[in-house]
C-alpha cells in the first residue's frame, strides 16, 4: 500500500517536497517550498478545457494586477477593479476578527485594445487609492465602486481617462473580514444597482450623515443611482451575484455554489405577523462534501502539512489532504452567461470559479417551481481545470464579443490569513502575486457561421433608435448596456421604437426590456401593460405582472386582468400575481381573496408560494380560511393542514377577536384541519399575549379528545405529539395531571420533552417547583430540557439555584453555556448567586489552561476514545463530515490546523470568533429568553440555530430585547469537563476523521 507521503510525492512535488520533508524532520523552518508561477505567454496552455473550448489571453500583468471584478462601459472600454490590497498591506495589522486597518492600495484600470486584434495593449489608472475594492457600475460617465467601507462615485471630466471626481456616495460598511465584503455591482432591469452584501455588515449611511444608518446584516442591497437611495436585500453570501436575462438573482458562498434569492424583503414587510425563516434557496446542493476534480497538484504547503503528519506512521490524514482531489471550499464569482458566441446548451448555464482548487464548475439551471435547481453538467470533471497552482480564477463578465472573460487574480497562495496554520503562514507570502493578473477569453470551439467577432462596441454615440434596436441583440451585453443607455438619457425620442418593439418583436427579451424602458422613462401607459399581461411568453407575463402592481389600485381593468393570471398556466407567473396582488389596497376585494385562495389551492404545498400569499394579506387571512375550508377538495388533499394552519397562526397574531371568530366558525366545518389549525392558532395568539377561547365549542372538544388521546399509551407517537401541543392552551389546573403523567422514563423521550416544553408556556410560579420535583426520574437528555424551560424565565432561576445548592441538582449537570447564560442575567442577585455557586468551576486564565494541556500533545490519543469524548461534548454544536450539527462552525476545517492550533481554540474559543458565530441572547416579550447564533434574518423574523441542530425563529415584532455577546457560543472551560488524556484523544480524532 502506498504510504501517503508517497502518494504526494507522486503528484508532482517529489523534488521540492524531498528537501523539505527533510527539514521538517530536523525541525528547520526555512525555506518553505513553492510553486513556481507559469508565464503569461505560456498560461493558455496550462489550462484543460472540455468540449475544445480554449483560453485566450487577454492582457496580463503589468497591464494588469489582481482584477476581482470588470465592466465594458459603452464603447468598449474595460473597467478593471484590482484589489491589490488583498489580502492585507502589512501583517503585523491583521488581527484575527478585528476591524481591518490595511492601506488602500486598491484601483479601477482603463484596458483597451488600440490595434483591434483582440487583445488589450494599453492600460490606464483610472482612480487608485481604494481600500478591498470589488465591484462596478457605469453610471451617466461615471462608474460607482464598493471599496469598504465605502461606495464610491467616481467620473473622469476632461477626457484624460483618470476620475478627476471623487465622490463618497455611502459608508459604513464594516471592514473586517477581507473575504466577507460587499461586492459585484449589477444592474437590475429596474434600473437599480444591486450588490452582494456578504457577512461583514455594518451601519450604513449617506457620506454626508443627512439620513439615520441603515443597519445590515448579511444581507444584499440595492442603490437608485438617481437618488443614491439605498436599500437592504434578501441575500448575503460571499463574492458573486448575477442575473439571468429574466430578473432572477443568483448569488454564491463559499460552500453554497449556486444560490436563488427567491424573496424580496419588501414583499415580506408587509405582513410583520409571518414568520420567514430565510428568503434564498439553495439550488445546487452545498457543504464541506461536494467534490471537485482539480487538475493542479495540491499547493506545497497543503503538501507540507500533509507531509508532517503523514511522516509519524501511527497516524492517518484526512482524504482531503491526500490526494489532489479536494472539496469546494471557495465558490466566487457565479454569473449566467448569456451570450450568442457559444452553442445554445450554453445559454443561460451558472458558471462559477473554484478559487482555490484553480478550477471553473458549470451548473445548469433548471426552473423548479418558483426558484431553480442547478446540477453540475459534466460528472466527476470540471469543465475547465488548470494545471498551475497560482491561476485563481475569481469572477466573470458576459463580454460584448458573446463571450465569458475570465478574471485571474493570479495570486500564489489565495487562502484567507485565518484559515492558515499559525506556523505554516508565517513561511508563507500571502501578497505574492501582487504585481500579476490574467484576464483570459473563454472562446468556444467555433463561433457560429456568420458571427460578428470583431464588431467594437460604439452605443456611446449611438442615436437611441439604434439603441431600442439593440434590445433585440442575442448577446446580453449590448441589450443591457442599451437598457441602460435608453434610461440614462431619458430621450422621449424612444418612446414610439419602444412601443413599436413591444407590439411587434418576435424576441420575448426585446419586449420584456421595452417595458421596463417604458417604465423607466415614466411612459408605461395601462395599455403596454395589458399588452405585456397578454403576452405569449410567461416571462414577460411575469415581469409585467410586478410592473402593474403599483397600479391595481387605480385601474380596475389592470386588476382584473392580473387576477386572471392567478390561474396562468407558468407557476413562476402565479408566483408573482401571488406578490403583486398584496400591493392592492389594505381592504382585499372579495376577487382578490378568492385569486389568492385559488393560488393556494393549487399551489399550497410549495412553501414559497404559502409565504408569497401570506404576504400580501392586509387582515384578510380568516377571509381567505373560510374560503379554502368550504373548498371540499382541497381540505382533503396534503397541504391543506399546513396551509391554513399558516393562515390561523397569522389571524392569532394579529389577535382581532372579529377574525378569530369567524376561523372558528370556518374551522367547524373542517375537522380535517382543525387540530393544527387550532394550535397555530394559539400560537399566535399567544404572541399577541392573548389566550385561546377555553369555552369555544371547538376548542372544548378537542381539549376532550386531547386529554383523551395524550393519555392513552397504545396511541401513535406522532397522534399523541399533535394532540399534547394543544394542552399548553388549556389551564394548568386542567392540562397539569396530563403534562406530568408524561414526565416518566417509560415513556418516549419526544414526549417527555415535548411535555416539559408544554408546561413551560404557562407563567405560572408553581411550573418550577412541579418541574424541579419530577427531576430525578429523568433521564439525563430530559434533564436537560427541563434546565433550559427553567432557565427561559426570570422568576424559575430562584427555584433552579436553590435546587442545585441543595444538592437536588448536581452542579456538573448545568452546562457550560447554561452558566454563561446566568451569569449574564439582569439580576444582579442571581449573577452574585451564580459566581458563588460555581466558583469552584470558573474558567481558569486561558493561557494558564493552555500551558498545562501541552501535555496532551505528547501523547498517543485513541480514536475510539477521542469519537466518545466528541460525542459527548462537540456533536451538539458541530458536525465533522457526517455527525453532529451545523450549530458552530463545521469542523472540516481542522484539516488545515495542527494539534496545537487545535487544542486551543478548543479552550480558548474566543481567541478569535467570527461574527457569523456570535451568540446572541434574545428576550421575547412574553418574557422568555433564547440564545443562539443567528442562522438568518429576513424583514419579519431572525432564525437563532441552536445546540442540537435546533432552529427559532423569532417575529422581530415580539423582540424585547436582542444583544451580541460578542463571544462564540463555544462555552470556555471546557477543561472542567475534558481531562488531558480525553483532550489528546479528541484531537487524535478530529485530526484522523475521513470525510466519506
Amino acid at each position: 500500500m502506498q504510504r501517503p507521503i508517497d502518494t504526494l510525492i507522486s503528484l508532482g512535488w517529489k523534488f521540492i517536497l524531498l528537501p523539505a520533508l527533510a527539514m521538517v524532520q530536523a525541525e528547520e523552518v526555512e525555506p518553505l517550498p513553492r510553486a513556481e508561477p507559469v508565464s503569461a505567454a505560456e498560461s493558455a496552455d496550462s489550462f484543460r478545457l472540455l468540449n475544445g473550448f480554449r483560453m485566450e489571453l487577454l492582457a496580463a500583468e503589468p497591464l494588469v494586477t489582481d482584477p476581482v471584478a470588470m465592466q465594458y462601459d459603452e464603447d468598449g472600454l474595460a473597467y478593471v477593479v484590482e484589489m491589490n490590497d488583498y489580502p492585507y498591506t502589512d501583517t503585523t495589522l491583521d488581527v484575527a476578527w478585528k476591524e481591518q486597518s490595511s492601506a488602500s492600495i486598491g484601483r479601477i484600470r482603463i484596458l483597451e485594445d488600440t490595434d483591434n486584434d483582440g487583445r488589450f495593449d494599453k492600460s490606464t489608472v483610472f482612480a487608485e487609492g481604494l481600500s478591498w475594492p470589488t465591484g462596478i457600475a457605469f453610471w451617466k460617465g461615471g462608474v460607482f465602486v464598493t471599496a469598504t467601507p465605502d461606495v464610491w462615485y467616481l467620473k473622469d471630466t476632461d477626457g484624460d481617462r483618470r476620475a478627476d471626481v471623487r465622490r463618497k456616495v455611502l459608508t459604513g460598511f464594516r471592514k473586517f473580514n477581507v473575504q466577507a465584503v460587499m461586492n459585484n455591482l449589477a444592474w437590475g432591469l429596474d434600473h437599480r444597482i444591486y450588490a452582494a452584501g456578504s457577512s461583514n455588515g455594518g451601519d450604513i449611511r449617506s457620506s454626508d450623515e443627512s439620513n439615520k444608518p441603515i443597519r445590515m446584516r448579511r444581507s444584499d442591497f440595492r442603490i437608485d443611482p438617481r437618488t443614491e437611495i439605498f436599500e437592504v436585500l434578501s441575500g448575503g453570501a460571499r463574492f458573486g451575484n448575477t442575473f439571468d436575462d429574466f430578473g432572477n438573482r443568483f448569488i454564491c458562498n463559499i460552500r453554497n455554489p449556486v444560490q436563488h434569492v427567491v424573496l424580496r424583503q419588501r414583499y415580506l414587510a408587509r405582513n410583520p405577523h409571518m414568520p420567514v425563516p430565510k428568503g434564498v434557496h439553495d439550488a445546487a446542493p452545498a457543504g464541506d462534501a461536494i467534490e471537485v476534480f482539480r487538475m493542479s497538484p495540491p499547493e506545497p504547503w497543503r503538501v507540507l502539512n500533509a507531509a508532517r503528519l503523514a511522516s509519524d506512521s501511527s497516524r492517518k490524514s484526512p482524504r482531503s489532504e491526500m490526494t489532489a482531489t479536494g472539496y469546494v471550499t471557495s465558490s466566487s464569482g457565479i454569473t449566467v452567461y448569456r451570450g450568442a458566441a457559444y452553442p445554445a446548451t450554453y445559454y443561460g448555464n451558472a458558471f462559477v470559479c473554484e478559487v482555490a482548487g484553480n478550477l471553473i464548475m458549470r451548473y445548469s439551471l433548471e426552473a423548479k417551481g418558483p426558484t431553480f435547481l442547478a446540477t453540475r453538467v459534466v460528472d466527476r470533471q470540471e469543465f475547465i481545470a488548470s494545471t498551475d497552482n497560482w491561476c485563481r480564477p475569481v469572477n466573470f463578465v458576459n463580454a460584448p464579443d458573446g463571450t465569458l472573460h475570465v478574471l485571474d487574480m493570479y495570486r500564489e497562495t489565495i487562502e484567507h490569513p485565518w484559515s492558515i496554520p499559525d506556523d505554516i503562514k508565517a513561511r508563507l507570502d500571502l501578497q505574492s502575486g501582487r504585481d500579476r493578473g490574467r484576464i483570459y477569453r473563454l472562446a468556444p470551439p467555433e463561433y457560429p457561421a456568420g458571427y460578428p467577432t470583431n464588431r467594437q462596441p460604439r452605443l456611446g454615440s449611438a442615436t437611441v433608435e439604434k439603441l431600442v434596436i439593440e434590445l433585440e441583440n442575442p448577446n446580453c451585453w449590448w441589450r443591457e448596456t442599451a437598457h441602460r443607455l435608453i434610461f440614462e438619457r431619458q430621450d422621449r425620442a424612444a418612446i414610439g421604437p419602444l412601443r413599436a418593439l413591444l407590439a411587434n418583436s418576435k424576441n420575448p427579451l426585446a419586449r420584456l426590456h421595452s417595458l421596463w424602458s417604458l417604465e423607466g422613462m415614466d411612459s408605461l401607459s395601462n395599455a403596454d401593460l395589458q399588452v405585456g399581461l397578454t403576452d405569449a411568453s410567461p416571462r414577460v407575463r411575469e415581469q409585467a405582472v410586478r410592473l402593474a402592481e403599483a397600479r391595481l389600485n387605480d385601474s380596475e381593468d389592470l386588476l382584473n386582468r392580473v387576477i386572471l393570471l392567478s390561474t396562468d398556466s407558468d407557476i413562476r407567473v402565479r408566483f408573482q400575481v401571488a406578490f403583486s396582488l398584496g400591493e392592492y389596497d389594505g381592504s382585499l376585494s372579495d376577487t382578490v381573496i378568492r385569486a389568492l385562495a385559488d393560488i393556494l389551492a393549487n399551489d399550497g404545498g410549495n412553501t414559497w408560494m404559502r409565504i408569497a400569499v401570506l404576504s400580501s394579506l392586509a387582515g384578510q387571512e380568516a377571509e381567505l380560511a373560510g374560503k379554502l375550508v368550504h373548498n371540499i377538495s382541497f381540505v382533503a388533499s396534503a397541504p391543506a393542514s399546513a396551509v391554513i394552519s399558516a393562515l390561523a397562526e397569522i389571524v392569532g397574531a394579529r389577535g382581532q377577536q372579529d377574525e378569530i371568530n369567524w376561523l372558528f366558525e370556518s374551522l367547524e366545518s373542517a375537522p380535517e384541519v382543525a387540530l393544527p389549525s387550532v394550535v397555530a392558532l394559539g400560537t399566535g395568539l399567544r404572541r399577541a399575549r392573548k389566550q385561546l377561547d377555553l369555552k369555544n365549542s371547538l376548542v372544548t372538544r378537542l381539549f376532550a379528545q386531547a386529554e383523551q388521546v395524550v393519555a392513552d399509551t397504545d396511541a401513535k407517537l406522532d397522534e399523541r405529539l399533535s394532540f399534547l401541543e394543544l394542552l399548553e392552551f388549556q389551564s394548568l389546573a386542567r392540562a397539569e395531571p396530563f403534562l406530568l403523567e408524561l414526565l416518566d422514563a417509560r415513556e418516549p423521550q419526544h414526549l417527555q420533552t415535548a411535555a416539559i416544553d408544554a408546561l413551560g408556556r404557562f407563567s405560572d410560579d408553581r411550573i418550577a417547583p412541579l418541574l424541579l420535583d419530577s427531576y430525578s426520574q429523568l433521564t439525563p437528555t430530559v434533564r436537560t430540557a427541563m434546565i433550559d424551560v427553567l432557565l427561559a424565565r426570570s422568576e424559575r432561576i430562584s427555584p433552579l439555584l436553590n435546587a442545585i445548592e441543595e444538592g437536588r441538582i448536581a452542579r456538573v449537570e448545568i452546562s457550560a453555556v447554561q452558566r454563561r447564560l446566568l451569569s449574564r442575567n439582569r439580576d444582579e442577585k442571581i449573577r452574585k448567586r451564580i459566581a458563588d455557586l460555581f466558583a469552584d468551576d470558573a474558567p481558569s486564565p486561558r493561557d494558564e489552561v493552555i500551558a498545562a494541556y501541552q501535555q496532551a500533545l505528547e501523547l498517543t490519543g485513541d480514536i475510539a476514545n477521542g469519537e466518545k469524548v466528541f460525542r459527548r461534548e462537540c456533536i451538539g454544536c458541530h458536525r465533522f463530515g457526517k455527525e453532529g450539527h451545523d450549530v458552530g462552525i463545521n469542523l472540516a476545517t481542522v484539516k488545515n490546523r495542527t494539534a496545537s492550533e487545535v487544542l486551543v481554540h478548543v479552550l480558548d474559543p474566543n481567541r478569535e470568533v467570527s461574527p457569523n458565530f456570535f451568540e446572541y441572547i434574545v428576550v421575547t416579550n412574553d418574557g422568555r429568553t433564547s440564545t443562539g447564533v443567528i442562522a438568518a434574518e429576513t424583514a419579519t423574523s431572525i432564525t437563532l440555530r441552536q445546540a442540537k441542530g435546533k432552529q427559532k425563529t423569532i417575529l422581530r415584532n415580539n423582540i424585547e430585547e436582542i444583544a451580541s455577546s460578542d463571544v462564540s457560543l463555544m462555552p470556555e472551560g471546557l477543561e472542567k469537563k475534558i481531562t488531558i488524556p480525553e483532550m489528546a484523544d479528541l484531537l487524535t480524532f478530529l485530526l484522523e476523521l475521513k470525510f466519506e
